[in-house]
C-alpha cells in the first residue's frame, strides 16, 4: 500500500507556508501533549507515595514502597555477583566442591546410542 509523500520543508508556493505554519503547530501541541502526560503521570506517582506513606503512619505497618525496595535490594544481594551471598537451603551442584566434604568423582562419559 503506497503512502504519500509528505512535501519537502522548503517547499514553495501558494501554500507552502501556511503548511509549514500547521505543521509547527501540530508539532508543538504533539510535544506539548507528550510533556502534559508526562507531567499528570509524575504528579500521580508522586501523590499515590505521599498516601502510601501517610497510610502506613496510621497502620503502623511499613508501606507497600518500603517492602517492595525491601524485597529488590535482596534478590539483588543475592544475585550480585563478587558480593557474600547468603546461605540457601538449596543444595548446589558445587557445594562438595566449595565445602570439601566429598572426595572428588571422576567424570564419566555417556555412552553413544541412536535415538529411533
Amino acid at each position: 500500500m503506497p503512502f504519500r509523500q509528505l512535501p519537502p520543508p522548503y517547499a514553495r508556493g501558494s501554500s507552502g507556508t501556511l503548511e509549514r505554519i500547521v505543521a509547527r503547530v501540530i508539532g508543538v501541541a504533539i510535544w506539548a501533549m507528550l510533556a502534559l502526560m508526562g507531567l499528570v503521570f509524575a504528579i500521580s506517582l508522586f501523590i499515590w507515595l505521599v498516601v502510601a506513606v501517610v497510610a502506613s503512619l496510621f497502620t503502623g505497618r511499613p508501606a507497600t514502597v518500603t517492602l517492595l525496595w525491601r524485597r529488590y535490594r535482596d534478590m539483588t544481594r543475592q544475585r550480585w555477583p563478587g558480593r557474600q551471598q547468603a546461605a540457601s537451603n538449596t543444595p548446589r551442584a558445587d557445594a562438595a566442591s566449595a565445602t570439601g566434604e566429598s572426595a572428588p568423582v571422576p567424570v564419566q562419559d555417556v555412552s553413544w546410542r541412536d535415538i529411533p
